[in-house]
């Protein structure tokens, strides 16, 4: 069997003369067009079309031709490789069984090929998907990704989870010919998919100090919600627009359970007689210690959620999206949130409250009223519980616990990639909002480190992927501090 690494434009990508001006290629990556290019070159690139061309056979065409027109070819294969046009492919015996596109401009294309004595091991952060009908290997070191064509490939995969030469691998695989395997290790080399033991048996990628102090799912959604390593849409993208109804802006509030209305400020007098801003900034802080004896109040309550998360206007407004104009719903709220969706939803789960019972309500956020969906259910108690071991907060202390659900397919509906990302930030952007609103009624607050999103889907009847929680926060009065000896009261 014969195995060689060709070159082919991606299947997706058009390259042909425009008439007598410049060889234009063109494709998701980009459009390119290339002018002045020597009879030589434009030959080549006529030989790209899939299958393509070997590797080795393309380069040799332009020796004893001159530096010049090596170097030229380089340079253009440097250039449509990195924009995503020109891909890498393994083959074996006329079949391709492994190819590596470019994601990013930044990719550089290393001649690394495998070295017969080298152990080899799959990076931590590589990771192997299903997208549309293939198989591919991605990583968040890596400004490439390799799609894998054959079968054995994925095994190839699995055996580099334990460091080995090409001659072992071969061997594990049983039937893959070394030849094969060598160069599919090779595009997964240049992918920059596999780190490489030295002499001490460490791997090149454990080193790096800066490496480590990542995990892998925290570096594969920091690169895959920021431009610069991958080629899927970012952003406002309307992916959905013509496919699903955009989702509403206001959820149904729910039918069953007691209904309690919640006590609304003087908007006014709150602007007028509130402590100043630069006050409550400084003073701002996470409160552990509350007063059991004299719990926060169902006023205090609904003055809190009317200052942080009641919807203060709405309307609808048409959106552009690829399919046409289609009519959005639209919220205001006292905070912040991308593209004014405001997918966020509020639970209070209460473990003490004057004149309030314990269990999990709803917030409604048009009507500033509470919906109780449980009593004290066992999943309400882990729920406190899961909050007071996370904040050292004891359980019969703790007063009231705020979660907050995503709406996921609001955003996703038009936000694409970064969707998740600013469900975080909507998070961050609603506790500091809670901070201050807390600290300028003199209560307690406290942000929760985490929570089990599972738990939270059971107690409150939602669907862990239409509607999850990504934030817990705690409330209540303070605990007096004790009056030193001496002091003036």
């Amino acid at each position: 069997m014969s195995t060689s690494l060709v070159l082919a434009w991606r299947e997706d990508v058009t390259a042909a003369a425009d008439g007598d001006g410049p060889f234009v290629v063109q494709g998701p990556g980009g459009r390119v067009s290339l002018r002045g290019v020597s009879a030589g070159l434009l030959d080549v690139f006529r030989r790209l079309h899939p299958p393509g061309e070997d590797e080795d056979r393309v380069a040799e065409r332009f020796r004893g031709v001159g530096d010049n027109a090596l170097s030229q070819w380089y340079y253009y294969r440097e250039c449509l490789i990195r924009r995503g046009l020109l891909s890498y492919s393994a083959h074996a015996n006329g079949t391709r069984v492994a190819s590596l596109v470019a994601v990013s401009p930044n990719f550089l294309l290393r001649p690394a090929r495998i070295v017969p004595n080298q152990r080899y091991v799959l990076s931590r952060f590589a990771y192997l998907r299903r997208e549309g009908d293939t198989a591919v290997l991605e990583s968040p070191l890596a400004h490439a990704r390799v799609i894998l064509s054959a079968c054995w490939t994925a095994s190839l995969v699995c055996a580099l989870a334990t460091p080995a030469t090409a001659e072992v691998l071969a061997t594990r695989l049983g039937s893959v010919p070394l030849g094969d395997v060598e160069a599919v290790l090779t595009l997964l080399l240049r992918a920059g998919m596999l780190g490489e033991l030295s002499a001490g048996d460490i791997n090149t990628e454990d080193q790096d100090p800066a490496l480590q102090t990542w995990a892998f799912h925290d570096l594969v959604f920091h690169a895959r919600s920021r431009a610069g390593r991958f080629d899927a849409p970012q952003g406002s993208t309307y992916r959905f627009g013509g496919k699903l109804p955009p989702p509403p802006a206001l959820k149904s509030a729910p039918a069953a359970g007691e209904t309690r209305k919640l006590y609304r400020p003087d908007l006014a007098q709150l602007q007028r007689d509130d402590l100043p801003l630069a006050w409550v900034l400084e003073q701002r802080c996470s409160v552990r210690e509350y007063d059991a004896d004299c719990p926060i109040s169902d006023r205090q309550l609904g003055d809190f959620l009317f200052r942080v998360a009641r919807i203060k206007d709405s309307h609808q407004s048409e959106v552009a999206t690829p399919d046409g104009p289609i009519p959005m719903d639209f919220t205001a709220r006292p905070y912040p949130a991308g593209g004014g969706l405001y997918e966020m939803e509020l639970y209070v789960v209460v473990n003490l409250c004057s004149n309030l019972e314990p269990g999990l309500y709803y917030y409604d956020p048009a009507g500033h009223r509470l919906t109780r969906l449980q009593g004290r259910t066992p999943e309400v108690e882990s729920l406190i519980r899961d909050a007071s071991m996370s904040t050292t907060v004891p359980e019969a202390n703790l007063q009231v616990l705020l979660i907050l659900a995503a709406r996921f397919p609001r955003l996703a509906w038009k936000y694409e990639s970064i969707a998740y990302a600013l469900i975080l930030k909507h998070v961050g952007v609603i506790f500091q909002t809670m901070y201050l609103a807390a600290t300028a009624m003199g209560l307690g607050p406290c942000a929760v480190g985490g929570g089990d999103a599972d738990l939270f889907a059971r107690a409150a009847g939602t669907d862990y992927f239409a509607e999850t929680s990504v934030g817990e926060f705690l409330l209540g009065s303070k605990r007096p501090r004790p009056v030193s000896r001496g002091a003036s009261i």
